[in-house]
């Protein structure tokens, strides 16, 4: 499937030009399958384990500082701001776009040199778990060379709004596969040279959390410093293309600016909007660290996948629509953008969460199943993943459902429905994953023994992630629901999932293929029979959608189909 599309067509006598949204989309998956790559490759030398728990939280905790104060909360209060500023007074916005610049650049590097003093106390906190066991040291160690890293994609962030505000929106979007290809080096380049390459390797041999720190702790610790290498490449990258567009930046730190103003009065709601998310993945690192070894791991293998539908097909479109949307003064106008961008992101989105649902152990096991990657690797992160792909749609659709109400100057609104979706994923995540860490691998291959081949493992896997991806899943489809019924007051007649019910009966055509090809390609090669599984599922689901006529089938049809469409 290709990203998402716009409809809009040129002038007479205008040269087309290419959507925001394709660029923004063939962008974000060029950067998204670079991250797969990478994935891989860490799934090989870094599998579940003590070092991968250790290297996956030191991750995701300067992970959260990147988003609270980066690409989506920048979005939200500056591109606004700084996209009215542009069409009335270019030399305005450069001041409003050099001092927030400014101002990021203190606030970003005062919190980076807090985060590398205080990273013991930190990581106490965030992952209690680890105190006390192999996995602290190493952590706080890689902790302290990925929180400069998040700093500086924070200065990214900012490079990306400004792009996007030009209508730049290619390079801001594709920079990130520079900051894969800088781990990937890092990871394979450690391998070699620490000796831990081999492919043949007895995940046994690693079972013992000391001797898997020993082992892989180094090619840890390398990966942390090819993250930091990465993020500086990711902003360098895009400085030039900034100097060539905005020409009038003043990089002075000017809070009296009205512009600033703005820009720090939407910052609180949209750091609660869209940073609640990123809280909340933070929250799920908490949990994790108290689950049996390999908690961790899965929750970060699984959140890999899982973004990615929602990185190509709803961020992208909901990116593009920002600043268009921010622009109109219409509501019916505002209304019947929206519309068309939750028909995309829904038409892709669904079909993406059926497969992970149905067929994620076919898609986990093509991704990561080598080197020490096991078939019960594959499994943990698949139920995790299944858990957090209930929610795929609603938390897909619902990036729209923000952009709409920002565009329309309301952040408080997402902020409380962010706010109750977090207490209500960690209300449902301790109320299940005890349970499922009580069960392993070894529990559920016997019980559904037709599913699932190949050898035990011993030491089995624990389960309890899937507690805590079904909780954000759960309050994915809560936060919707009171987004949707803002948006519908803010812009009468929004609903953002009104493009969902004709998509059902080609979802459940595409279910029943998926379920039968489970079992037709049982014994075959897993990546070919990923292919063909999906591959067979997914035609289905066009199809059906063809015969039904639905407006977003259009996407798809190019050349003698779109003729034979008319």
């Amino acid at each position: 499937m290709s990203p998402p599309t716009d409809s809009s067509s040129p002038a007479p006598g205008e040269k087309p030009k290419r959507s925001a949204s394709v660029l923004v989309g063939a962008g974000i998956l060029l950067s998204r399958l670079a991250g797969l790559i990478r994935e891989s490759v860490f799934g090989a030398f870094l599998p579940a384990g003590a070092a991968g728990d250790a290297f996956a939280s030191a991750i995701r905790i300067p992970n959260v500082l990147q988003l609270l104060l980066g690409e989506g909360t920048l979005s939200a209060s500056f591109i606004p701001v700084y996209a009215d500023a542009l069409e009335k007074d270019e030399e305005e916005a450069g001041r409003i776009a050099g001092a927030v610049a400014t101002l990021l650049l203190l606030v970003a590097a005062a919190l980076v040199l807090i985060a590398v003093l205080a990273a013991p106390l930190i990581l106490t906190v965030i992952a209690p778990g680890f105190r006390g066991d192999e996995r602290f040291d190493l952590a706080v160690t890689l902790l302290r060379v990925t929180f400069p890293g998040a700093g500086i994609t924070v200065l990214g962030a900012w490079c990306l709004g400004v792009l996007n505000s030009h209508r730049s929106f290619f390079l801001s979007y594709v920079a990130p596969v520079l900051w894969n290809l800088a781990q990937i080096s890092a990871v394979a380049g450690a391998a070699i040279f620490f000796g831990v390459g081999e492919f043949t390797g007895d995940p046994s041999e690693l079972s013992d959390p000391a001797t898997n720190i020993e082992v892989l702790g180094e090619v840890a610790v390398v990966a942390s410093w090819g993250f930091l290498v990465g993020a500086v490449l990711q902003f360098a990258v895009q400085v030039p293309k900034v100097r060539q567009l905005a020409k009038n930046l003043n990089f002075r730190l000017d809070l009296k600016l009205q512009g600033v103003r703005d820009v720090i009065g939407r910052f609180g709601g949209a750091v609660l909007g869209r940073g609640i998310v990123q809280i909340s993945a933070l929250v799920d690192q908490v949990l994790a660290s108290i689950l049996v070894i390999g908690g961790t791991f899965a929750l970060a293998k699984a959140q890999v996948v899982y973004i990615l539908p929602i990185s190509v097909f709803a961020i992208s479109v909901a990116a593009a629509e920002l600043p268009e949307l921010s622009k109109m003064t219409s509501k019916d106008e505002v209304r019947d953008r929206a519309q068309t961008g939750f028909s995309r992101i829904l038409f892709f989105v669904s079909f993406a969460a059926l497969a992970y649902i149905l067929l994620g152990d076919k898609v986990v096991g093509t991704l990561f199943e080598r080197g020490r990657w096991t078939s019960d690797d594959t499994l943990l992160v698949w139920f995790a993943l299944a858990a957090y792909s209930i929610g795929l749609p609603p938390s897909a659709a619902s990036r729209m459902t923000q952009n709409t109400l920002w565009s329309q100057g309301d952040t408080r609104g997402p902020a409380q429905a962010a706010v109750f979706r977090l207490v209500i994923a960690v209300v449902v995540a301790l109320a299940t994953m005890f349970f499922f860490d009580r069960l392993g691998t070894t529990d559920v291959r016997n019980a559904l023994p037709t599913l699932f081949d190949g050898g035990l493992r011993n030491d089995a896997l624990r389960l309890g992630a899937v507690g805590i991806t079904l909780g954000s899943a759960v309050a994915s489809w809560v936060e919707a629901y009171v987004l949707g019924r803002l948006a519908g007051r803010a812009v009468p007649d929004v609903n953002p999932f009104a493009p969902f019910k004709p998509l059902l009966p080609a979802l459940i055509a595409a279910a029943i293929v998926a379920l039968i090809m489970r079992f037709v390609t049982d014994d075959l090669f897993i990546p070919l029979a990923m292919v063909l599984s999906v591959g067979l599922s997914g035609l289905t689901y066009l199809l059906v959608n063809y015969i039904r006529g639905v407006p977003e089938i259009n996407m798809l049809l190019v050349g003698p189909l779109k003729s034979l469409r008319r």
